[in-house]
């Protein structure tokens, strides 16, 4: 056995060669690291070095200066300073040559880890002077130096590899938490280093705790070019390498030991990128020979991993608490003297054989006594689980069959011998350890190399075994579901299993076989092998959708009794807003009252029904008025609130308020699941079975939208719909899809929109509710991406936009750099928000957000103003914004002396803005004033810190104060100044500041619709260069919910060789492939393909005049040398659309295009006339007599 090292490296554009980065002040991916942060930081020096070599700097280093000469060719002197806080111990400086990085093993000095780590290493260090000290920094320096020399002392030069990674600080994709980017072997492992002089004061020596580590990088090892391919404008998607799954725990804490079953994984993820670099000959580079280094030194690994890595954890399982210890110091030479050291182990623990090392025999005796103890099949078992590299607390897991239950994993021993796969198929992990992953079991059962010849030819799983391909499915199938789908074609699947190991070990299903085997595989998943398109599913989610399919067929059909007699929705809504209603024009307001009161009395009679409309329609109002009149009709019975996040709940309570202020209960999905069994405590995983049913006469779900179809499942079965008179889901379909699989909103109210009967279920608000929203620019803008179609003119305002002729809520401002968008940003903010970058900046910023004085904050005014970005990372991203504004304004409180210092990673301080990102039920106070409960995603303001703890109150509960202590902060708060759309969703700002860049990986339609619509008062759009980001978001295409394989009521999936599917029942599709909004528009679009006729599709057309003004066409079409321009009219019959294209006719008539404008239109009832589309044509383009 060789211990391996991972090492964290901070983001160097130009891949840590020692240099200083081309553009520092660019690189925001650093800055998600404390120690950067931190430092003090000089952007116009280090810009004014970009390039430079670090050795070659006058006496100053950047705050990144441990990592950057990983893989360079030239040394330079790094300083060591003091990791703990208040010791200000003297820093000492070490020569760093070529080729070496400065990690520090954080996890092995930390006290909650000790008493494990002692245990897991055999190790005899004395505990903490403080005996009731558990938590926090292991400060005797005697106790660290041991420590550090057990930590360093596993590594072997010339033996050991390192493995290179990044956290999610990386501008390639911050949703991958870890990122491989190389590996080299071990060459050097230089001196322990101490601080300063040790004096009277401090007698001992106090030890460094980063080690300088030397690897052999020009001879045995290389680096992934990320920062090539994007230098030279290459995506570098096709060559990521994230850390396996299962090996989160190898690459923590900045450094920690790699094992050798563990690096089999990581090496076999680098072949598989190396390749990929390679194949794609994008980037330079003697990628052939690394590609030889990198196989042979998987062989080597694959040796030293031995075939029973994990006899240590099953011997601790038996009771022998030093068993991995044992396996590592005893066991480890014999397999690599050619020896089967298991044989020894199992002769001692069958009574056959006596301990030969005496340090051990105790422990070995007592695991010779637990496992005579049981009966012949376990043991079986036990040695079985020998060949995996599994935790004592997974093999606890599995071998108890209490824990085995309750980690989903229904299987017997027997069954489990006979196959191991199941492990991974079932396991959900526990709260102290991770699920076993495919990898774990995978290598277990195809071991190679020396550690193949330990086990019987016939216990060696082959290639394609059909327990390895429906395990390889089980989990291609759950990444799929992680990435938004619910299903995956048969081919496809098995295109995705063929990528999933590296070539050498790669699982090959044969088509034919699979079929023929559908009974095997139909055990654990969803397998349609009978269809004429065959799909894989995961079983639960396949069940799901189907149980709620079938319910939701049967609830449509039913109805409730109306209101009594006399009962008018109207009038309880003019109650609600007035005789007069709102300030809208008189027509306006009436078709808003008709259609509200339309929508309760939908709400009211329908078994089931959906209340929905885009922004600004007045959902929340709806929904308020009508559990008013349910409890004027009903009483105050029971009543089931739910939503999917802990801040849309708190919303829901807070909007939904009595009129006598009381708040009416309600719940997160979560928190009633857990109430009823279906939640696991320990991992809250769903339990998709065994829990306990509830029902209550009326059950109103918001947010629904949010909501993944595995939960949407789980709670339709946690739900008892026979004691159920109204399921009212409300939310709005455009905004972001849920994290999780599927989109169960969108599907269900497409279903319900495809028939008359059904349509009655729907409760569709149109008409916006105030004024000031039925008159809103923003909104407006928002409307051209919504998912049915826009008004006939809304692309003179994408125009406008373009030409900044825009006002009232809606501000457009373009950027060409970074640094102009924080220039135009600064501007705006202290105009519409009176800060001042000046002397008066803290004040300032503190009146903007409710602190005018601080002894009196006022929390309801955290929600002010908000900044929103698309990213986390980059330069415009969220983590650079926050730090930005926080050092901007926050400065003094950032650099004071003598006060509590800042908490945590983002280095929070007293009057910051801040967000909570979990759940959490918490002790408020004054006690008994609040809810005792903080949710994911409410904002507040910090009102008091001291030296251990600070205390926050919450624009939601703005009289109470939640106290977290400095060890929770990192947790539970991060900075709010800015946040990603995606935290934004569910919530609402007078102000909001968006950052639009023309490109980033999370940018979709439904992301700008949900960043457009935050505001209540005014949106200021900050747009990189112009608004092509605009027009391209309004593609069908560019959505992300439409892009997802689903299986509710129709199977839309990929077709075979099409990467981007839109479902036919979501998006239409012309014969030529092109995608258009509605089916009118492909009747005219195949139409004209019929005929001859060329078009492209909303292509932008620009005014003869003024080349920044334009509008978008249905289509531009091409015949014989002419060009003319078609659009189709869907709702002439409503005055506002007709309004809306008299406007827009009028540009084509002022631009003098009128007479190349063609038209064709809806009929009253929606329908169009295919011949009238087809002799338009042929009269007005092949100019063809009638």
């Amino acid at each position: 056995m060789t211990t391996h090292l991972s090492a964290r490296l901070v983001w160097h554009d130009r891949g840590w060669d020692g240099r200083i980065c081309d553009c520092p002040s660019k690189n925001s991916s650093c800055m998600v690291h404390r120690h950067i942060r931190e430092a003090p930081r000089d952007d116009e020096r280090e810009d004014c070095a970009a390039g430079e070599l670090l050795n070659s700097l006058d006496g100053w280093q950047p705050p990144c200066s441990r990592d950057p000469i990983a893989f360079a060719p030239d040394g330079y002197t790094i300083t060591h300073y003091d990791p703990i806080d208040g010791r200000n111990l003297p820093a000492v400086q070490e020569e760093i040559p070529p080729y070496s990085f400065c990690p520090s093993p954080y996890r092995w000095m930390r006290e909650e880890n000790f008493r494990q780590l002692c245990e897991d290493e055999n190790l005899n260090i004395r505990g903490p002077e403080d005996i009731k000290k558990t938590k926090g920094w292991v400060y005797e320096p005697e106790r660290q130096i041991a420590l550090l020399n057990a930590f360093w002392g596993k590594l072997e030069r010339e033996s050991s590899l390192v493995f290179f990674y990044c956290n999610h600080g990386n501008p390639i994709d911050d949703q991958i938490g870890r990122l491989l980017v190389g590996v080299g072997r071990i060459s050097d492992i230089h001196p322990q280093m101490y601080f300063g002089e040790v004096d009277v004061v401090r007698p001992e020596e106090q030890p460094v705790w980063s080690r300088c580590i030397t690897h052999d990088f020009e001879n045995q090892g290389f680096r992934l070019p990320y920062q090539e391919y994007l230098n030279g404008g290459h995506d570098p998607s096709g060559i990521l390498c994230p850390v396996p799954e299962g090996a989160k725990s190898s690459f923590s804490f900045v450094s920690e030991h790699v094992t050798d079953d563990v690096a089999v994984g990581v090496l076999e993820r680098l072949l598989q990128s190396l390749q990929a670099v390679k194949d794609e000959g994008k980037v330079a580079g003697d990628w052939e020979n690394h590609l030889t280094w990198l196989n042979d030194v998987l062989g080597e690994v694959w040796t030293n991993r031995g075939p029973f890595p994990g006899i240590g954890s099953v011997l601790e399982f038996l009771g022998c608490t030093s068993g991995t210890a044992f396996h590592r110091q005893v066991l480890a030479p014999r397999f690599r003297a050619g020896e089967n050291a298991w044989e020894y182990v199992h002769s001692v623990l069958n009574g056959e054989t006596k301990c030969e090392e005496p340090r051990y025999e105790n422990g070995l005796t007592q695991a010779a006594g637990r496992w005579s103890s049981y009966q012949p099949v376990r043991r079986e078992l036990l040695e079985f689980l020998t060949r995996f590299e599994l935790t004592p607390q997974q093999v606890k897991r599995v071998a108890n069959t209490n824990l085995r239950a309750k980690a989903g994993i229904d299987a017997t021993d027997e069954q489990i011998i006979a196959n191991p796969y199941l492990l991974s198929e079932m396991d959900q992990g526990g709260a102290d350890s991770e699920a076993i992953t495919l990898e774990a079991i995978d290598r277990g059962m195809r071991p190679e190399g020396e550690a193949a010849h330990f086990i019987k030819a016939d216990a060696i799983c082959a290639q394609d075994d059909p327990r390895r391909v429906r395990a390889t499915a089980a989990s291609v199938l759950n990444l799929a579901a992680v990435q938004g789908d619910t299903l995956l074609p048969f081919n496809e699947t098995l295109n995705r299993i063929e990528e999933r190991f590296p070539e050498r070990r790669t699982c090959t299903p044969d088509p034919d076989l699979v079929a023929g085997q559908a009974a095997f595989y139909q055990e654990l998943l969803d397998y349609q092998v009978e269809d004429e398109h065959p799909t894989f599913a995961i079983k639960n989610l396949a069940d799901v959708e189907a149980e709620v399919r079938s319910r939701l067929k049967r609830l449509v059909k039913r109805t409730n009794d109306p209101p009594r007699k006399g009962w008018d929705w109207k009038s309880l809504l003019q109650q609600e807003f007035g005789e007069g209603g709102t300030d809208l024009p008189a027509e306006v307001e009436e078709r808003a009252q008709a259609e509200k009161a339309l929508a309760l009395a939908t709400l009211y009679e329908r078994r089931f029904s959906i209340l929905t409309g885009r922004a600004g329609t007045g959902k929340t109002s709806v929904l308020k008025v009508f559990l008013k009149g349910l409890e004027e009709l009903h009483g105050k019975r029971p009543l089931l609130l739910l939503a999917p996040t802990g801040k849309a709940r708190v919303r829901l309570m807070d909007r939904t308020k009595r009129e006598d202020g009381s708040v009416r209960d309600a719940y997160t999905i979560h928190q009633f699941l857990m109430r009823h069994d279906w939640l696991n405590p320990e991992t809250f995983s769903l339990r998709f079975q065994g829990g306990n049913q509830r029902g209550t006469p009326t059950v109103i779900i918001d947010e629904a939208s949010m909501i993944p179809m595995d939960l949407f499942g789980v709670l339709f079965r946690a739900l008892d719909l026979n004691k159920v008179s109204r399921l009212i889901l409300v939310g709005d379909p455009n905004q972001l899809p849920p994290i999780g699989p599927g989109r169960p909103f969108v599907d269900i109210i497409a279903w319900l929109e495809q028939s008359e009967d059904r349509q009655q279920c729907l409760a569709k608000l149109t008409e916006r509710a105030r004024h000031e929203d039925h008159n809103s620019l923003a909104l407006q803008l928002a409307d051209g991406y919504l998912r049915e179609d826009p008004s006939p003119d809304d692309d003179a305002l994408l125009s406008r936009a373009a030409r900044q002729d825009v006002g009232g809520d809606l501000e457009v401002h373009f950027w060409n750099d970074n640094r102009q968008m924080e220039q135009i940003l600064g501007a705006r903010m202290k105009v519409l928000l009176g800060v001042d970058d000046t002397s008066d900046a803290y004040a300032s910023l503190n009146k903007s957000l409710g602190v005018a004085d601080t002894n009196r904050p006022e929390p309801t005014h955290a929600e002010h103003w908000q900044i929103l970005s698309p990213v986390r990372n980059h330069e415009f991203g969220t983590i650079e914004l926050n730090r930005k504004v926080q050092q901007k304004f926050r400065g003094g409180l950032l650099a004071r002396k003598g006060y509590a210092k800042p908490f945590g990673e983002e280095r929070i301080v007293w009057t910051d803005k801040v967000m909570q990102t979990f759940n959490r039920g918490m002790k408020g106070w004054p006690h008994n004033t609040g809810i005792d409960y903080v949710a994911n995603g409410e904002i507040g303001l910090v009102t008091y810190t001291h030296q251990k703890y600070l205390d926050v109150k919450y624009s939601t509960q703005p009289d109470v104060s939640y106290r977290y202590f400095r060890s929770d902060v990192d947790a539970n708060l991060e900075l709010a100044y800015a946040l990603t759309v995606h935290k934004s969703q569910g919530s609402d700002f007078d102000i909001v500041f968006f950052i639009l860049p023309a490109t980033a990986a999370t940018l979709s339609r439904e992301l700008l619709y949900t960043g457009l619509t935050r505001f209540r008062k005014k949106i200021v759009l900050l747009i990189e260069r112009d608004t092509k980001v605009l027009e391209t978001l309004r593609n069908p295409q560019a959505s992300d919910t439409l892009l997802r394989n689903t299986n509710l009521f129709v199977k839309a999936v990929r077709p075979e060789g099409v990467e981007s599917y839109l479902p036919s029942h979501l998006i239409h599709r012309t014969s030529s492939g092109i995608l258009v909004r509605s089916k009118s528009e492909v009747i005219v679009a195949d139409t004209l393909t019929r005929l001859g006729i060329s078009y492209e599709y909303e292509q932008k057309l620009t005014s003869k005049d003024d080349p920044n003004d334009f509008r978008l066409p249905d289509f531009t079409v091409s015949f014989e040398g002419d060009t003319f321009y078609w659009e189709h009219l869907g709702m002439l019959s409503v005055p506002s659309y007709r309004e809306q294209w008299d406007r827009k006719r009028q540009w084509y008539e002022d631009n003098r295009y009128l007479d190349r404008l063609i038209t064709s239109e809806d009929g009253s009832d929606g329908s169009i006339n295919a011949a009238e589309i087809e002799q338009t044509a042929r009269k007005q383009i092949l100019l063809e007599d009638e």
